[in-house]
């Protein structure tokens, strides 16, 4: 049950939402560029991460385990390098990725505005994880072919209504806490 006690902090939700919005904005105004980015950061992430392992399995430890360590070290820095040579490779990778991240992530809406549905705008955060669901469907047709503009694309898109949503709830948060009463909301 939803009360004044168990509401999210307004602020907290305004803030969050005012940021995501505007990165979802940016993202939109040059997708491909957003998801060539992304792409990029990721093979950069792997690169580093490889490299810490392998100087992890150099310093000590027993040689098997040493062994192991620096093998998965260049492994990793490896497909890091490899993604970062060839982007299109860590493109379709990263679709894969999102598509697991949007299908969590919309169920995490779906739950989360049934959770606050006596407010009533819980119905955008409702919208907000069926688009992440429609995202997933876009995204598997197309898939290992959508590439960087979709990453871009989409993402600002998550990012865009997931912030609206958050900015609407914090609105109604507000008006909660100041009447005291859940059933008054009106949005």
């Amino acid at each position: 049950m939803m009360d004044r006690k168990t509401l999210p902090g307004s602020r907290i939700l305004m803030a969050m939402g005012i940021a995501l919005t505007v990165f979802g904005v940016l993202l939109l105004i040059s997708p491909a560029a957003a998801g060539g980015l992304v792409v990029r950061l990721v093979a950069l992430v792997l690169v580093l991460t490889g490299i810490v392992q392998l100087i992890q399995g150099l310093r000590g430890g027993s040689a098997s385990r040493s062994v192991i360590s620096g093998i998965l070290g260049l492994l990793v820095a490896g497909v890091g390098v490899l993604v970062w040579l060839n982007p299109e490779l860590g493109s379709g990778f990263l679709t894969a990725l999102l598509m697991i991240f949007f299908v969590v992530h919309g169920l995490w809406k779906l739950s989360t505005a049934i959770r606050y549905r006596k407010a009533r705008g819980w119905a955008w955060l409702l919208l907000s994880g069926l688009a992440s669901l429609v995202f997933v469907y876009l995204l598997w047709k197309q898939w290992p072919l959508a590439g960087a503009w979709a990453i871009g694309v989409l993402v600002g898109l998550d990012l865009l209504l997931t912030g609206l949503a958050m900015i609407v709830l914090a609105v109604s948060m507000r008006k909660v806490k100041s009447t005291g009463y859940v059933d008054t909301i009106s949005l």
